[in-house]
């Protein structure tokens, strides 16, 4: 019965810690555009080798790809199907237009990925909440129906 109890309230947990990796990610892609911009900006680098540059830790998977691994990279980045979108259109239309272009296409990403952020906070402040507690629920109810 502890079993039971523990594995519902872990599902719970896992589920609401999921969240708070999404928007986790979605931060850490806001902090790389600014930097892509900045550096964009103040330097003539070709594009590939200043995102290669940039891309931090979380972003380590990105660098490695190929265009066609993008997609399998993104599902193990706990992103909904909008970010997946967003992130995979972003690198597939990097580096396609001269600096202002590359500059106003960031700056519309940008905004794309704030708009997700905010999304995802209120996820974790209505969703986060109601999965431990649908967890922590389900597990009482599984003990109380083998008491």
């Amino acid at each position: 019965m502890f079993f039971a109890f523990t594995f519902f309230t872990s599902i719970g947990f896992y589920m609401s810690y999921k969240l708070q990796r999404r928007r986790k990610y979605l931060s850490t892609i806001l902090l790389f555009l600014n930097r892509l911009q900045a550096t964009i900006t103040f330097r003539k680098d070709d594009i590939e080798e200043i995102v290669f540059n940039l891309a931090d830790d979380e972003l380590a998977p990105l660098k490695n790809a190929e265009n066609n691994y993008y997609e399998k990279i993104i599902e193990n980045l706990n992103f909904n199907n909008k970010d997946r979108e967003l992130l995979s259109s972003f690198f597939k239309d990097l580096g396609t237009t001269d600096i202002d272009g590359e500059l106003s296409h960031i700056k519309m990403y940008q905004e794309l990925f704030s708009e997700q952020y905010k999304l995802s906070k209120e996820d974790i402040k209505n969703k986060g909440k109601l999965y431990r507690m649908l967890g922590l629920f389900l597990g009482l109810a599984f003990v109380v129906l083998f008491i």
